[in-house]
């Protein structure tokens, strides 16, 4: 008997996941292509419905089998596979059945040789999983259809916008909704604000706005029902004059990051006649107040710079149906760029102008407005009059006040734009509260670094170097809201050649927890002379955590290796279990242990022995390393584990743990879910 291979029953099996038509599912299933999974072309027959009538495939069969056809019908009705003998011989029946739903049979006959080819092919059961991927093709088919004929129904148009890129879909309703040829139809965000009465123009800023700050503010409080979905009401002007109604549903979808990506749904005309909503009757003046309220709100939350940038890029951009956004400070004389938006590349020659424009605006008291590039010129710009400009608009905000200057913020707009007194009076407001959150992010980031420095400067400039050993440490500062952690690492040498390993993680974030860890380096370092047991050792320090009488705990993990034999002693407390990592797995290596340091005086640490086998490494971590807030401990401790035997798999070379590469790929990259400092230490036996 002849062995198929799995990997040609997965392409299989895609080949039918692919199909929606009964007749390609038919042909995907008996396909030679299919080696040894394809099904007999002359004895396989799809039946396809939910009740007696059933559509056969293949159409126009001569010499119908009733007997089969009868199993097929009895098949659909109680969702249960059947064999009975038809004019092919054996045939076996199964339900094209997904999560409960039936949606027809497959009818496969082999004869009644059990030796031969057939006999080859595999049995029932693997049928009944391309049964089902037909089932998923005719669910998918049945749903869409029923999808499209209620959109037909409501007079429906589907959009979607991309945030990031500023790109618009509009199917073909959608665009004779807002009036628009679709064969023309440029696919921009401003095409749609300049389809907008002018009165729902700031009406539609404040509330995209509102519901983009709703859907982030949703996901970073972990409620899965957040208002990420809307509704929204508003008119539109189509190129004859006519004012149109409309109401829009949709949601906000988030990118990994945790950031607007998207907004896509479904837009409708509600009728002339219709009741005007609450947001219609909304006075353009106090949709702008809403508007600077929401992102007030949104700015108020942004503790760093770089969360100042993302409100203004992700929320007020979008909704202010600007086209790019660039987002700078003045450092030492000179413009720096924080952030922009995406910008494409016939506006590359704009960036040199955009940037000199921002530096003049820096200097001024109040924004600058040019309405139409291709015909504005400022003596005090000669890059802007002498470049060739395409007709945009600008609005340029000067952040800073009269005594100091902070930066500047460029909000473009696609084609020319008039800028009436309401609105020059709505930027102004705007940059007199991005100029607040923007100060006040740049001194959290002062002192934040300033912190880091500190932190960095307690711990070890540089691991000594033992013969036999090598090891590898990385620290990180918390990523938000932090000052100065209570996170440590040590390598001590020892008078009998072995190494003391340290790591260890102090309550708290600020300069006592920096104080304490330093208390606890010394203590740890005085104990580790005398050569004590690792237990014995972290019982004598938690004695002098708790004589401090100070409120913070800590947890700490030592280790005694003997880089020659192997030889390991450690004990914990309250510290995450350190893991070994061999070239072809990982492993905790499991320590007993007692409570956090400083908890209770009379708290005992056993020591446990273990061995760390040649070319293995160490991995000592604090839990800011591995803890989300989506998981316990434990469970992300394993993830961690799993991403580092991929990491193995995909590893140049082989042999001995490359430290370097290992610890970099544990903390090279910048986690925005991260809210803990990190300490890691790693140590391999070296020849």
């Amino acid at each position: 008997m002849r062995i198929a291979e799995p990997s040609e029953f997965v392409r299989h099996v895609l080949r039918v996941l692919r199909c929606r038509e009964p007749q390609a599912m038919l042909d995907a299933l008996t396909a030679t292509g299919g080696g040894l999974w394809g099904l007999p072309a002359g004895h396989t027959r799809l039946y396809v419905g939910r009740g007696d009538t059933l559509d056969v495939f293949p159409k126009g069969l001569a010499g119908r089998d009733e007997g089969v056809d009868e199993a097929a019908r009895e098949v659909v009705r109680t969702g249960r596979h059947r064999a009975v003998r038809g004019t092919a011989g054996r045939t076996t029946v199964l339900p094209l059945a997904t999560d409960g739903q039936v949606f027809g049979a497959l009818a496969v006959g082999l004869g009644d040789d059990d030796s031969g080819q057939d006999g080859d092919r595999p049995d029932p059961d693997t049928w009944a999983l391309l049964a089902e991927g037909c089932a998923l093709g005719l669910r998918a088919r049945a749903e869409s259809g029923l999808l499209a004929t209620a959109m037909d129904a409501a007079e429906a148009g589907v959009f979607a916008w991309d945030f990031s890129a500023d790109d618009v879909y509009w199917d073909d309703r959608a665009c004779a909704i807002y009036g628009v040829d679709p064969s023309v139809f440029d696919g921009r965000g401003e095409t749609f604000f300049a389809l907008l009465h002018p009165d729902d123009v700031p009406v539609l800023q404040a509330a995209i706005a509102q519901v983009t700050e709703s859907a982030v503010a949703a996901a970073e409080s972990g409620d899965p029902a957040g208002p990420d979905r809307y509704h929204l009401d508003y008119r539109v002007v189509h190129p004859d004059g006519s004012v149109h109604h409309l109401a829009e549903c949709g949601r906000v979808l988030l990118n990994d990051a945790g950031r607007p990506s998207r907004a896509l749904g479904v837009v409708y005309e509600t009728g002339a006649g219709a009741a005007p909503s609450r947001r219609a009757r909304v006075s353009p003046d106090s949709s702008r107040d809403a508007f600077l309220f929401t992102l007030t709100r949104a700015l108020s939350k942004a503790v760093t710079v770089r969360d100042v940038t993302q409100v203004m890029t992700d929320l007020a951009r979008p909704a202010l149906g600007a086209e790019n956004l660039v987002l700078g400070i003045v450092d030492g004389g000179r413009l720096e760029i924080l952030g922009e938006t995406r910008i494409a590349p016939d506006l590359e020659p704009l960036r040199a102008p955009a940037r000199e424009t921002m530096a003049f605006a820096a200097t001024q008291e109040e924004p600058l407005f040019i309405e139409d590039l291709s015909r504005h010129s400022l003596p005090n710009l000669p890059g802007l009059a002498a470049a060739p400009l395409p007709p945009r608009s600008w609005v340029v905000l000067s952040l800073g006040s009269g005594d100091h200057v902070t930066g500047a913020c460029l909000i473009a707009f696609a084609g020319p734009r008039h800028f009436d007194a309401g609105q020059r009076t709505f930027y102004t407001a705007v940059a007199v509260i991005l100029t607040q959150s923007l100060e006040r992010a740049l001194l959290f980031d002062a002192e934040h670094q300033r912190a880091t420095d500190l932190q960095e400067a307690m711990l070890p400039r540089h691991l000594p170097v033992l013969s036999a050993l090598s090891a590898q440490s990385r620290y990180l500062p918390g990523t938000r809201g932090m000052h100065i952690g209570g996170d440590w690492y040590d390598v001590l040498p020892l008078s009998d050649g072995t190494a003391a390993l340290v790591i260890g993680d102090v309550q708290g974030h600020d300069a006592h927890a920096s104080a304490v860890m330093g208390q606890l380096r010394v203590a740890l370092r005085t104990c580790a002379e005398a050569g004590l047991a690792p237990g014995t050792i972290l019982a004598r320090v938690n004695r002098v955590l708790c004589d401090l009488e100070t409120d913070r705990f800590a947890t700490c993990a030592y280790l005694v290796l003997d880089p020659v034999d192997g030889s390991l002693n450690g004990a914990r407390a309250g510290h995450p279990h350190p893991l070994r990592v061999h070239p072809a797995d990982v492993g905790e290596v499991r320590l007993a242990g007692g409570p956090p340091l400083g908890v209770d005086p009379q708290a005992h640490y056993p020591t446990t022995a273990a061995t760390l086998g040649a070319g293995e490494a160490l991995l000592l971590f604090t839990d800011g390393l591995v803890e989300r807030r989506d998981a316990d401990i434990d469970t992300c401790v394993r993830r961690m584990a799993d991403d580092v035997r991929d990491w193995l798999r995909t590893a140049p070379g082989g042999g001995d743990v490359d430290l370097a590469a290992l610890a970099e790929f544990l903390t090279g990259q910048d986690d925005e879910g991260r809210i803990d400092d990190v300490a890691l230490l790693a140590v391999r036996r070296t020849p």
